[in-house]
């Protein structure tokens, strides 16, 4: 299946507005949803991805986390998976409320998932500071939500007068 012209120019368009170009047309354009994607689509695609991501990342701590010998790290991860479980639900009620065309709602719920990962990162800096294992999926994960924070605010610029 492969996406049309018209649709890899839209999606060109709008990630070009985004703070990640290239993850944004590569995350859009691997989603079978982008053959026939209008602007819409494009946001629930992208938090759907980065729903599925954060899932990922939870199962990531949960195996990290039985295999740390460290309690301090140990430490770290339980508060990362308590910060991925609330990215998860937030980007859950992000899409219910961009589903029911409450994008400022959906806005907030994305910035409360956008926050998972910083929070987590921070728990490894506290004295004494350790190296976080989470970093790259961290940074990947924040990129995703920003993206479609990104994208959302596209749409409702277009829905103002």
């Amino acid at each position: 299946m492969t996406i049309s012209n018209k649709n890899v120019a839209l999606i060109q368009q709008v990630c070009e507005k985004t703070h990640n170009y290239s993850l944004c047309v590569s995350s859009l354009k691997s989603d079978p949803r982008g053959l026939k994607a209008d602007l819409k689509d494009l946001v629930v695609i992208m938090m759907d991805l980065a729903l599925v991501k954060s899932i990922k990342i939870s199962e990531l701590i949960t195996k990290l986390n039985k295999t740390a010998s460290d309690p301090l790290v140990r430490s770290c991860f339980h508060v990362c998976s308590i910060e991925y479980n609330t990215s998860i639900g937030s980007l859950q009620d992000a899409i219910d409320a961009f589903e029911s065309n409450s994008y400022d709602e959906s806005y907030g719920q994305l910035t409360v998932a956008a926050s998972g990962p910083g929070n987590c990162e921070e728990t490894f800096t506290e004295p004494p500071a350790r190296k976080s294992p989470l970093t790259a999926v961290d940074a990947y994960f924040y990129s995703m939500v920003t993206i479609a924070e990104d994208i959302l605010t596209i749409v409702m610029k277009h829905k103002s007068p």
